[in-house]
């Protein structure tokens, strides 16, 4: 009985000890393949994901967009998307020309808030929902899927607008300002943020290690609250987002983009139109600018309707 119990021992021991040896080796695989990962500048990139959790039918071929938004959003956000699709978001011709908006969400593990999304999209056919988490810092994620998006099911878009359901936008006035600029290839333009430096200050929402960001200064960008593009700009940011490491500030990972393109940041007008802050409402004001920072679901009513009874105003 005794020795029974002895060789049972050892067996024991020597399977545990097996085992301890296997997960050794293999937290020292895993060690490495970290290390290797972390060494390496370009090891993580934004790069394509054709799988969408959600994505609208569209019929681009058949009835071309002129101008397409792209509204970064989340699932708390709802009313906001029902205020812009109501609003300056709602679909429409505007002197013959379509604008379309479509709202970019990343992934949830809640199941009721994912039950209400696809609700939601089968009601409005305007919802991409990518395969990633969603957090605000993963806002390069969500801006690159909206790109892809465009690039895969939307090319025949003439321009493309990125910005955030707390915006205001006159899409009259851009679209009128487009048509006048006359530019279809190679355009960048928005709310110009040249000489940038990075936030070291740990508190701030916007702060940026020396070891996430080496340079004391950015390359030029424009302000994530709303920039617009010619849709050649959006295949060649895809193309080169797998080039350039993953950073965390959406705006300044696209300006990363457009400095390794070459393509130059560019005024729509020969003053202001993109406020990154919100503007006190006037109708003159407010007839004349493309954003406006901060604006909540109920003014964004206000002010569409405000613009819309005083249209034989002058100013």
């Amino acid at each position: 009985m005794m020795r029974q119990l002895k060789l049972i021992f050892v067996t024991v021991l020597l399977i545990f000890g097996f085992g301890f040896g296997v997960l050794l080796l293999n937290l020292q695989d895993f060690y490495t393949l970290c290390r290797k990962i972390i060494s390496s500048p370009t090891s993580i990139t934004v790069t394509a994901n054709e799988k969408f959790n959600l994505r609208p039918k569209v019929q681009c071929e058949r009835n071309p967009p002129f101008l397409v938004l792209l509204v970064t959003t989340t699932y708390k956000q709802k009313e906001a998307r029902n205020a812009i699709r109501q609003t300056w978001g709602k679909e429409r011709q505007i002197g013959g020309k379509l604008v379309s908006a479509y709202f970019l969400l990343g992934a949830s593990t809640n199941i009721r808030f994912q039950e209400e999304l696809i609700d939601e999209s089968n009601t409005y056919n305007d919802i991409i929902q990518g395969d990633f988490k969603d957090t605000y810092y993963n806002l390069t994620l969500k801006t690159i899927m909206g790109i892809e998006w465009i690039c895969a099911h939307c090319p025949q878009t003439k321009f493309v607008m990125k910005t955030d359901s707390d915006m205001f936008v006159n899409t009259l006035y851009l679209v009128e300002l487009l048509e006048k600029k006359n530019q279809t290839t190679n355009l960048f333009t928005g709310s110009l943020r040249p000489h940038d430096a990075p936030i070291r200050d740990i508190h701030s929402k916007w702060y940026i290690s020396k070891t996430e960001y080496p340079p004391a200064k950015y390359p030029p960008f424009c302000s994530g609250t709303g920039y617009v593009f010619s849709v050649d700009v959006a295949e060649k940011i895809q193309n080169v987002s797998t080039s350039v490491p993953f950073f965390k500030l959406e705006d300044v990972y696209v300006g990363m983009c457009l400095e390794k393109l070459k393509i130059n940041l560019q005024n729509l007008y020969n003053r202001p139109t993109f406020f990154p802050y919100k503007r006190p409402f006037t109708i003159c004001g407010y007839r004349k600018l493309v954003t406006s920072h901060g604006v909540r679901p109920l003014e964004m009513r206000l002010f569409t309707d405000a613009l819309r009874r005083s249209e034989a105003e002058q100013c």
